[in-house]
Protein backbone atom coordinates (compact mmCIF):
# COMPACT_ATOMS: atom_id res chain seq x y z
CA UNK A 1 0.00 0.00 0.00
CA UNK A 2 2.55 2.79 0.93
CA UNK A 3 4.31 1.64 -2.38
CA UNK A 4 1.34 2.15 -4.11
CA UNK A 5 0.97 5.79 -2.59
CA UNK A 6 4.56 6.50 -3.10
CA UNK A 7 4.18 5.57 -6.98
CA UNK A 8 0.63 7.76 -7.49
CA UNK A 9 2.22 10.49 -5.49
CA UNK A 10 5.14 10.31 -8.21
CA UNK A 11 3.28 10.02 -11.09
CA UNK A 12 1.14 13.71 -10.05
CA UNK A 13 4.32 15.65 -9.54
CA UNK A 14 5.51 14.35 -12.95
CA UNK A 15 1.99 15.51 -14.65
CA UNK A 16 2.46 18.70 -12.66
CA UNK A 17 5.49 19.22 -13.70
CA UNK A 18 4.66 19.03 -17.54
CA UNK A 19 2.05 20.98 -17.35
CA UNK A 20 4.12 23.66 -15.45
CA UNK A 21 6.56 23.56 -18.04
CA UNK A 22 8.31 26.73 -19.02
CA UNK A 23 6.47 28.45 -21.35
CA UNK A 24 8.08 31.96 -21.84
CA UNK A 25 11.93 32.99 -23.05
CA UNK A 26 13.68 35.85 -23.42
CA UNK A 27 16.43 36.91 -25.04
CA UNK A 28 19.07 39.03 -27.62
CA UNK A 29 18.52 39.10 -31.92
CA UNK A 30 21.26 40.13 -34.40
CA UNK A 31 20.41 40.43 -38.28
CA UNK A 32 20.63 41.41 -41.29
CA UNK A 33 18.11 44.08 -43.06
CA UNK A 34 18.05 44.32 -46.77
CA UNK A 35 15.86 47.50 -47.66
CA UNK A 36 14.27 49.98 -50.33
CA UNK A 37 11.99 52.68 -50.60
CA UNK A 38 9.11 52.39 -52.79
CA UNK A 39 6.20 54.57 -54.15
CA UNK A 40 7.47 57.58 -55.80
CA UNK A 41 10.95 57.21 -55.91
CA UNK A 42 13.07 56.83 -58.65
CA UNK A 43 17.01 55.95 -58.89
CA UNK A 44 17.20 53.47 -55.79
CA UNK A 45 18.72 50.65 -54.61
CA UNK A 46 18.44 47.74 -52.41
CA UNK A 47 20.41 49.06 -49.12
CA UNK A 48 22.07 46.54 -46.17
CA UNK A 49 22.00 47.43 -42.82
CA UNK A 50 21.95 46.13 -38.92
CA UNK A 51 19.76 45.07 -36.89
CA UNK A 52 19.84 44.61 -33.50
CA UNK A 53 17.72 43.89 -29.75
CA UNK A 54 15.86 41.27 -27.77
CA UNK A 55 12.72 39.82 -28.05
CA UNK A 56 10.64 37.89 -25.85
CA UNK A 57 8.53 34.72 -26.86
CA UNK A 58 5.44 32.57 -25.40
CA UNK A 59 4.41 28.90 -26.60
CA UNK A 60 1.70 27.11 -25.97
CA UNK A 61 0.93 23.23 -26.67
CA UNK A 62 -1.34 23.99 -28.90
CA UNK A 63 1.35 25.05 -31.47
CA UNK A 64 -0.05 28.99 -30.92
CA UNK A 65 2.33 31.65 -29.75
CA UNK A 66 2.85 35.14 -29.62
CA UNK A 67 6.53 37.14 -30.11
CA UNK A 68 7.11 41.10 -29.00
CA UNK A 69 10.47 42.26 -29.60
CA UNK A 70 12.58 45.74 -29.63
CA UNK A 71 14.65 46.44 -31.98
CA UNK A 72 17.13 48.81 -33.13
CA UNK A 73 17.16 48.62 -37.49
CA UNK A 74 18.50 50.54 -39.95
CA UNK A 75 16.11 50.92 -43.19
CA UNK A 76 16.34 53.31 -46.32
CA UNK A 77 17.50 53.10 -49.59
CA UNK A 78 21.13 53.33 -52.03
CA UNK A 79 20.61 56.48 -53.95
CA UNK A 80 22.14 58.18 -56.78
CA UNK A 81 23.12 55.26 -58.99
CA UNK A 82 24.46 53.69 -55.37
CA UNK A 83 27.06 56.56 -54.70
CA UNK A 84 24.56 57.53 -51.66
CA UNK A 85 22.58 56.10 -49.11
CA UNK A 86 19.59 57.41 -46.84
CA UNK A 87 20.13 55.90 -43.95
CA UNK A 88 16.64 55.47 -41.65
CA UNK A 89 17.39 54.27 -38.34
CA UNK A 90 14.27 53.20 -36.42
CA UNK A 91 13.56 51.49 -33.31
CA UNK A 92 10.80 49.20 -33.94
CA UNK A 93 8.37 47.24 -32.14
CA UNK A 94 7.11 44.09 -33.86
CA UNK A 95 4.27 41.90 -32.48
CA UNK A 96 4.04 38.39 -34.10
CA UNK A 97 1.34 36.09 -33.57
CA UNK A 98 2.96 32.97 -34.13
CA UNK A 99 2.74 29.46 -35.08
CA UNK A 100 4.97 26.51 -34.34
CA UNK A 101 4.60 23.44 -36.08
CA UNK A 102 5.14 19.99 -34.72
CA UNK A 103 4.91 18.87 -31.41
CA UNK A 104 5.42 20.74 -28.30
CA UNK A 105 8.84 19.44 -26.64
CA UNK A 106 10.50 18.92 -30.46
CA UNK A 107 14.01 19.37 -30.81
CA UNK A 108 13.02 21.46 -33.78
CA UNK A 109 10.29 23.87 -34.43
CA UNK A 110 9.55 25.23 -37.64
CA UNK A 111 7.22 28.46 -37.41
CA UNK A 112 5.70 30.98 -39.49
CA UNK A 113 4.35 34.67 -37.94
CA UNK A 114 2.37 38.49 -38.69
CA UNK A 115 2.10 41.20 -37.26
CA UNK A 116 2.06 44.38 -37.31
CA UNK A 117 5.62 46.77 -36.14
CA UNK A 118 5.57 50.21 -34.50
CA UNK A 119 8.79 52.30 -36.55
CA UNK A 120 9.90 55.65 -33.99
CA UNK A 121 12.44 57.55 -36.27
CA UNK A 122 15.90 58.00 -34.35
CA UNK A 123 17.85 59.07 -36.92
CA UNK A 124 18.22 59.84 -40.59
CA UNK A 125 21.86 59.92 -42.17
CA UNK A 126 23.43 60.12 -45.74
CA UNK A 127 26.39 57.51 -46.55
CA UNK A 128 28.59 59.96 -44.82
CA UNK A 129 26.92 60.29 -41.04
CA UNK A 130 25.12 63.50 -42.01
CA UNK A 131 22.16 64.60 -41.03
CA UNK A 132 19.50 64.54 -43.48
CA UNK A 133 16.46 65.59 -41.46
CA UNK A 134 16.71 69.22 -41.32
CA UNK A 135 15.86 70.82 -37.68
CA UNK A 136 13.61 70.71 -35.52
CA UNK A 137 10.89 73.01 -37.06
CA UNK A 138 11.58 71.58 -40.80
CA UNK A 139 11.43 67.70 -40.59
CA UNK A 140 11.61 66.18 -43.97
CA UNK A 141 11.05 62.25 -42.34
CA UNK A 142 7.66 61.33 -40.59
CA UNK A 143 8.85 60.62 -36.96
CA UNK A 144 6.58 57.55 -36.64
CA UNK A 145 5.88 54.58 -38.97
CA UNK A 146 3.36 51.51 -39.15
CA UNK A 147 4.43 48.60 -40.95
CA UNK A 148 3.74 44.91 -41.42
CA UNK A 149 5.89 41.89 -40.64
CA UNK A 150 5.13 38.26 -41.87
CA UNK A 151 7.70 35.53 -42.05
CA UNK A 152 9.33 32.06 -41.19
CA UNK A 153 11.63 30.37 -39.16
CA UNK A 154 12.45 27.57 -37.33
CA UNK A 155 13.89 27.48 -33.44
CA UNK A 156 16.03 24.64 -32.49
CA UNK A 157 17.09 23.18 -29.31
CA UNK A 158 20.37 23.15 -28.12
CA UNK A 159 20.45 22.14 -25.09
CA UNK A 160 17.81 22.17 -22.17
CA UNK A 161 15.74 24.88 -22.28
CA UNK A 162 18.44 27.26 -24.84
CA UNK A 163 16.99 27.64 -28.35
CA UNK A 164 18.57 29.14 -31.42
CA UNK A 165 15.88 31.07 -33.08
CA UNK A 166 16.02 31.50 -37.06
CA UNK A 167 13.71 33.50 -39.48
CA UNK A 168 13.65 35.71 -42.79
CA UNK A 169 10.86 38.06 -42.80
CA UNK A 170 9.34 40.55 -44.91
CA UNK A 171 8.37 43.90 -43.55
CA UNK A 172 6.20 46.35 -45.57
CA UNK A 173 5.94 50.01 -44.28
CA UNK A 174 1.95 51.04 -44.36
CA UNK A 175 2.58 54.75 -44.14
CA UNK A 176 4.20 57.60 -45.71
CA UNK A 177 7.48 58.24 -44.29
CA UNK A 178 8.00 61.76 -45.64
CA UNK A 179 6.72 65.24 -45.09
CA UNK A 180 7.10 65.90 -48.79
CA UNK A 181 3.38 67.19 -50.63
CA UNK A 182 4.41 65.88 -53.86
CA UNK A 183 5.88 62.38 -52.95
CA UNK A 184 4.59 59.30 -51.13
CA UNK A 185 7.14 57.34 -50.05
CA UNK A 186 6.93 53.65 -48.16
CA UNK A 187 9.53 51.46 -46.15
CA UNK A 188 10.31 48.02 -47.23
CA UNK A 189 12.45 45.65 -46.10
CA UNK A 190 14.01 41.96 -46.07
CA UNK A 191 15.63 40.38 -42.61
CA UNK A 192 17.36 37.82 -41.73
CA UNK A 193 17.78 37.23 -37.99
CA UNK A 194 19.53 34.98 -35.48
CA UNK A 195 18.70 34.84 -31.82
CA UNK A 196 19.37 32.59 -28.85
CA UNK A 197 16.69 32.14 -26.34
CA UNK A 198 16.86 31.49 -21.92
CA UNK A 199 14.06 30.25 -19.81
CA UNK A 200 12.01 33.48 -18.19
CA UNK A 201 8.92 31.25 -16.53
CA UNK A 202 5.91 29.96 -16.99
CA UNK A 203 2.30 31.69 -18.26
CA UNK A 204 -0.88 30.38 -17.30
CA UNK A 205 -3.60 31.49 -18.94
CA UNK A 206 -6.16 30.60 -16.69
CA UNK A 207 -4.92 32.74 -14.63
CA UNK A 208 -3.48 35.55 -16.56
CA UNK A 209 0.00 35.01 -14.40
CA UNK A 210 3.68 34.61 -15.66
CA UNK A 211 5.53 32.59 -12.91
CA UNK A 212 9.56 33.81 -13.32
CA UNK A 213 12.19 31.26 -12.25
Amino acid sequence: MKNCIILLLAIALCSSQAQAQENVSIGPLVGLSIANFRGDVSNTDWKPGLTIGGFYNYSSESGFGFSGQLLFTQLGAQTNNKTDEINLNYIQAPLLATFFFGRYGDRLRPKIFLGPNLNFLVGARDKNGNNINGDSNNRIYAPFDLGLTFGAGLNYRLQEKIWLNFDARYGVGLLDVTRLDNAKVRNNNWGINVGLSFPLGTYNKNTGRLRTR
